[in-house]
């Protein structure tokens, strides 16, 4: 009896270590906020799971909608994320750490820091 407690006491505090993020925890809208050296910038990521397969829009604080392109979950909490606009591809990766993120953008005018929560 004592080792089965024990055995299930680990796994209590394990189970979580093992979790990874998942699109069921993405799904829905996340306002993001970009520290650039023009300015801030602000947003949402929209995030939606269609066939089995997580897509999402970028809306700009101007109303624009930009689809994101390219959606992987990697291992650890990290997302990450590939935009195409007219004449830039943005690269994000983020770590997801519950119901907030931290990371970086990069574009073809430098990195930037980006964090964001969801709503």
């Amino acid at each position: 009896m004592k080792k089965l407690f024990i055995l299930l006491f680990a796994a209590c505090f394990a189970i979580p270590v093992f979790a990874q993020l998942d699109s069921k925890q993405l799904t829905g809208s996340w306002k993001y906020s970009v520290i650039t050296d023009q300015g801030d910038m602000n947003g949402v990521f929209k995030f939606v799971e269609k066939d089995g397969n997580l897509t999402g829009d970028v809306i700009t604080s101007d109303g624009y909608t930009i689809p994101i392109t390219k959606i992987e979950l990697k291992a650890e909490n990290n997302l990450y994320m590939e935009i195409k606009t007219e004449n830039d591809l943005i690269k994000i990766t983020v770590k997801v750490d519950g119901k907030k993120f931290k990371g970086t953008g990069s574009s073809n005018q430098g990195e930037a820091p980006i964090t964001g929560e969801k709503q």
